[in-house]
C-alpha cells in the first residue's frame, strides 16, 4: 500500500467497526418491529413510515384486538348469556381471521408467541 492510501483505508477501517452515531438513533423500523409493537398495544413509531412497517403495525393491531375479543365473548359465554349461538359464530369468525394474520406472520417469519409489554422505562 502507498503511504497516501493507508489513511483513507484507517479510515474507512474505523468507520465500518463501531455504530455509526446516526444510525444509533434511527428507529427500527423493520415490518417485524411494527409487528411486534402492534401485538403488544404499543403505538407505531412516528418516524417509521414504510408501507411494510405500517401494515405491519396494523396486522399486529389487529390480533391483539382480536384475541381481547375473543377472550371477552369466552367469559361471556361461560357466565351463560342468552346470546351463546350469536357469540360463538363470531367467535368462529375470529378464529378465521386470528389464523389468517397468523399465516401472514408465518410467511414473514415474525413471532407467534404473545408479546410482553414492556414498562415505559425499559421500551427500546
Amino acid at each position: 500500500m502507498s503511504r497516501r492510501s493507508l489513511p483513507v483505508f484507517l479510515i474507512l477501517a474505523l468507520a465500518c467497526l463501531g455504530p455509526h452515531p446516526a444510525r444509533a438513533t434511527e428507529p427500527a423500523c423493520a415490518a417485524v418491529d411494527g409487528w411486534n409493537a402492534g401485538r403488544a398495544g404499543q403505538p407505531a413509531d412516528a418516524a417509521c413510515k414504510t408501507d411494510a412497517y405500517l401494515e405491519a403495525h396494523r396486522l399486529g393491531e389487529a390480533l391483539a384486538e382480536l384475541r381481547s375479543e375473543r377472550e371477552v365473548i369466552d367469559t361471556r359465554i361461560a357466565a351463560g348469556t342468552e346470546d351463546a349461538g350469536v357469540l360463538r359464530r363470531r367467535q368462529r369468525q375470529i378464529d378465521v381471521d386470528v389464523e389468517a394474520i397468523q399465516g401472514v406472520a408465518v410467511l414473514h417469519a415474525w413471532p407467534q408467541d404473545r408479546p410482553v409489554a414492556l414498562p415505559a422505562g425499559d421500551q427500546p
